[in-house]
């Protein structure tokens, strides 16, 4: 990974990652906003609101979901190169689409599990709030369904398909 030396050289954002990362900042605030909120309520007043326990567990599961979307989009996962540094070009093409199968591998197996969980808890409601516990599944389906699009598109030149 390539960090840049000056702010020009870093590409533009899209508008999806902009919002993705407005999103988060909110989501972050209210997060914040809830726990401060709590830990005041309860250390001066013995008491709190339940609510915000369940809003802020919801809110950081999309907030790590939304992030780990980001981060996929901008390339800034953590990767071990180590071992493929010091492969040939020919070695090195047939680890990515290893590692680009296997990845899609993965994020199928974790879409078909939040996909089963948002099934399950279309039905079932959270006990202060009443949301549909599949909110939070649908967090990390949408992540996983994102995250192999944008694999995909980067791993199309790999297996012999362009633009």
């Amino acid at each position: 990974m390539h960090t840049p030396d000056t702010p020009e050289a870093a590409p533009r954002k899209s508008r999806l990652v902009k919002a993705a990362e407005a999103f988060m900042a909110i989501t972050l605030a209210l997060m914040v906003i809830a726990v401060f909120s709590n830990v005041v309520l309860r250390y001066a007043f013995d008491t709190g609101l339940v609510i915000y326990e369940e809003l802020s567990r919801l809110l950081f599961v999309w907030l790590v979901c939304i992030g780990t979307i980001v981060a996929a989009a901008e390339d800034k996962h953590l990767a071990f190169t180590l071992v493929v540094d010091r492969l040939g070009p020919r070695m090195l093409r047939h680890c990515r689409r290893l590692a680009s199968a296997l990845g899609l591998a993965i994020l199928g197996m974790i879409a078909k599990g939040a996909w089963d969980q948002v099934l399950a808890g279309m039905h079932s409601f959270s006990p202060v709030m009443g949301y549909p516990l599949a909110l939070g599944s649908a967090a990390i389906l949408l992540m996983a369904a994102v995250m192999m699009i944008l694999l995909l598109k980067e791993a199309a030149p790999l297996f012999g398909f362009h633009r």
